[in-house]
């Protein structure tokens, strides 16, 4: 009789280019003896557990790998010893691929379980990224022709639910922007309105939707910086709401609002009924409003009139085509919930930006 056990994929943000592939009878305990050690700056997260039967599972899975791509694993000589680790320059997602596809041929995709980041874990994650920013913005400040955006250009400075996000500065040369009739680097300026010093100032504002450090990211051939914290996924019954002629019609709509949405949050819309997809890509460019939002009443079906509503302001960035982004291959790449909003999975923002 084999003991249940789960073979795990761990990531840690202070080595986020390698995942920890292991066996462990239990996960809690095995993450736990990890975490106590005090020579690594970040603790390990669980990213996706596969329950198994067997001990030592996960040695399949390696040799499996390895006959795939030696090189991934992580091989070091110390000492004239050679030690071979559980690590893997690989993805996470591409990681829990493997473990998918496993447990497809063996019909236990029940067995597969993704995990979703606790609150503490995301703030490791940001500020992980943050520090590796500022470290590239030290060793080469950006510049706004490298990335193909005009003196003249207007940018907006966002810092979820604080004071001055939404602001808007203008572009004066490569490195600078005027802002209330001063110039200043973007560094500067984020120091400025968001009174923390040392920050990455292109990681605190976007052009045309999109934050300057994924930009400059693309640019210099870098993969994209990951960040979930801001970005939401909401549904939308069309037998209720006529999105797609709305959205014919306006570049900005009116949505009802939750607590945790602040200005410059991104916002994809799954649109279902005859569409079951992600059609449209938005920026939250106004919150707290209340009142009548009736400019768009005419794309309403059979709902009242809503009157004193808290609401928010949507502007479209891109439409997707309903084949693009749809409900299969979402729920294939961490999308849960298609009946209310919720937060984006690293995951499924990688498969959305990466089809983009």
């Amino acid at each position: 009789m084999g003991t249940k056990g789960y073979i795990y994929i761990l990531t840690n943000p202070s080595f986020k280019e390698y995942v920890k592939i292991g066996y462990a009878d239990n996960v809690e305990n095995r993450l736990k003896q990890l975490n106590n050690s005090e020579c690594i700056p970040f603790a390990f997260r669980v990213y996706a557990t596969y329950e198994v039967e067997e001990r030592l599972t996960d040695k399949k899975l390696h040799a499996l790998i390895d006959q795939l791509n030696p090189n991934l694993r992580s091989i070091e000589n110390v000492g004239g010893k050679l030690r071979v680790r559980e690590f893997y320059a690989m993805s996470p997602e591409q990681a829990y691929s493997i473990l998918e596809t496993i447990a497809v041929l063996g019909g236990r995709k029940d067995r597969l379980k993704l995990w979703e980041p606790s609150a503490q874990e995301r703030k490791d994650e940001d500020l992980a990224q943050e520090i590796e920013e500022e470290h590239i913005e030290r060793l080469s400040p950006f510049t706004f022709s490298k990335c193909n955006i005009p003196v003249g250009a207007v940018i907006t400075y966002f810092n979820r639910g604080k004071a001055n996000s939404g602001v808007e500065c203008t572009v004066i040369d490569d490195k600078t922007v005027e802002y209330q009739g001063k110039s200043y680097s973007l560094s500067a300026l984020a120091t400025e309105l968001s009174g923390k010093h040392g920050v990455a100032g292109p990681r605190y504002f976007k052009y045309n939707g999109e934050w300057l450090n994924t930009i400059r990211a693309k640019a210099e051939g870098r993969k994209d910086p990951t960040r979930v914290e801001d970005v939401w996924v909401i549904p939308c019954n069309p037998k209720l709401y006529d999105i797609v002629g709305a959205f014919n019609k306006f570049d900005t709509i009116d949505w009802s609002q939750t607590n945790n949405t602040s200005v410059g949050d991104t916002v994809y819309i799954y649109v279902g009924g005859e569409y079951k997809a992600i059609m449209y890509k938005c920026e939250v460019v106004a919150t707290e409003l209340y009142g009548d939002y009736n400019d768009d009443l005419e794309f309403y079906k059979g709902l009242p009139e809503k009157t004193h509503s808290r609401y928010m302001r949507l502007r479209l960035i891109e439409k997707y085509d309903k084949d693009k982004f749809p409900l299969a291959d979402l729920r294939e790449h961490g999308l849960t919930n298609v009946q209310g909003r919720s937060k984006v999975t690293p995951q499924l923002l990688n498969y959305l930006k990466g089809n983009c």
